[in-house]
């Protein structure tokens, strides 16, 4: 669904959550015009355990914003399907306009209590 003015809506609050996300000690970065990665780079794996970087990737999570049916811009929450060749699932995570709300619940699902992330050139 396109909403007009949703590119530059959307660019604005994108980038908010990114800057809300880092002040809450995680990585972010926007990937397109709708979505945000977020890592916790304390839980990254040790770089020189090849094999433990395979079968654990850290904490990370997309959020992606986006209208619902009726219009209204939200963050959606993005999970990957059940089996591999699943397409992707998205839950609401919260309005669009709640940059603040939403950094909170991110970090509060990709975070590890007591473990500071380590800054990273």
């Amino acid at each position: 669904m396109t909403i007009p003015g949703q590119v530059t809506t959307v660019t604005p609050l994108v980038g908010g959550l990114v800057r809300a996300l880092t002040i809450r000690g995680l990585a972010a970065e926007a990937v397109g015009a709708a979505m945000v990665w977020a890592v916790n780079r304390a839980a990254d794996p040790d770089g020189d355990d090849p094999v433990g970087a395979a079968m654990s990737p850290g904490l990370r999570q997309a959020v992606v914003c986006r209208a619902d049916e009726a219009g209204h811009l939200l963050w959606w929450w993005v999970w990957s399907g059940p089996t591999r060749d699943a397409p992707q699932e998205y839950e609401p995570l919260g309005p669009a306009a709640e940059v603040d709300a939403a950094a909170v619940r991110i970090a509060a699902v990709l975070r590890l209590d007591g473990v500071v992330p380590e800054t990273r050139a």
